[in-house]
């Protein structure tokens, strides 16, 4: 008798997907995009459920690599089936048109919206502002930006500025220096959106000295020869310490701490904390993040922790507080 064929479908372990979702989007945020990808797509393969989020992943990964009709599709895609929060991945899919300097689209697809009458409140003055900055690229026929960006950005405005610095991506950026210069020189402009122009400068190798004026200090740098904050090791430091310490307690509330850390590095680049005593910064931190999350740390033991004083990091714990204000200002 013959033996019955055994199924050749491969059973994944359990929990592989979430496992394989959870790792793309750590990639995701160290910047990893193509590591990022790839579990994306290892896990869309498995099956369909989370479907939006890995689909989500995928766009996110893709615009980042500069894939942007890819990233164009998916996003698209995701719109006319309602996939995930119809909003959120608005707010990517314009991104996109915008490198792509498809204005047009950009100003048909809201223009949609509006007439659906379902625009949430808190994204209104946004998407209005984007229609207009749609429109006004659109006025003379062209998408080039050598015509239009003197005429047509307010650079006054944090979202003019915003929507300038996403539209100079894949684009001869040195063309632009002064606009950027602008930027990046005026004190009243959102330190955040200084940050953007800056990574701007970096990824496109500029050599040319630029003045950043930030928090009352001014600095010249040279884009080229700076480094991903991340990456240096002060900022590591101040993590393993954390690590030591919240890591071993509280795994999931360190992981927030360590966002927080590496938010705050965000909003203050190029520029670096100080003191640089990575002890001071951790306990910082550890404080903050507890208070954060309704959690009481005695000062005797953060004290013992740590090895500092209370006194010490106070003004720490005050400027973590406003820069990750600053971090989530609606631009």
């Amino acid at each position: 008798m013959m033996k019955e064929k055994k199924s050749s479908k491969v059973i994944p372990f359990p929990n592989l997907k979430k496992r394989l979702i959870d790792k793309g989007m750590a990639a995701l945020k160290e910047k990893n995009f193509q590591e990022a990808l790839e579990l994306f797509i290892e896990a869309q393969e498995i099956d369909r459920e989370n479907e939006a989020e890995i689909q989500f992943g995928i766009a996110l990964c893709l615009m980042e690599l500069g894939q942007l009709e890819e990233a164009k599709k998916t996003c698209k895609k995701m719109l006319l089936e309602d996939t995930g929060d119809y909003f959120t991945v608005l707010q990517v899919y314009l991104t996109i048109l915008i490198q792509l300097h498809q204005y047009k689209e950009v100003q048909e697809t809201i223009e949609a919206v509006l007439e659906e009458n379902q625009l949430p409140a808190q994204n209104a003055e946004q998407f209005y502002k984007l229609l207009e900055f749609s429109r006004k690229m659109n006025e003379t026929g062209e998408v080039d930006l050598d015509d239009t960006v003197e005429s047509n950005i307010d650079f006054g405005s944090e979202h003019d500025q915003m929507l300038f610095i996403q539209s100079l991506k894949n684009q001869n950026v040195i063309k632009y220096i002064q606009q950027l210069k602008m930027i990046l020189e005026d004190p009243n402009t959102n330190p955040v959106i200084k940050t953007l122009a800056l990574q701007l400068l970096m990824d496109s190798e500029i050599e040319k000295e630029v003045t950043v004026h930030k928090f009352g200090k001014t600095l010249d740098v040279k884009p080229s020869a700076l480094f991903d904050p991340n990456e240096l090791a002060f900022t590591k430091k101040v993590i393993n310490i954390l690590d030591d310490t919240l890591g071993n307690e509280n795994p999931v509330l360190f992981e927030t701490v360590k966002e927080l850390w590496l938010r705050h590095l965000y909003v203050l680049f190029p520029f670096t904390p100080e003191p640089a005593e990575e002890k001071l910064w951790a306990a910082a931190l550890h404080l903050v993040g507890y208070e954060m999350h309704g959690i009481t740390l005695e000062r005797e033991e953060m004290e013992a922790m740590y090895g500092v004083s209370l006194e010490q990091i106070e003004h720490l714990c005050v400027n973590i507080y406003h820069l990750e204000e600053i971090s989530y200002m609606q631009i």
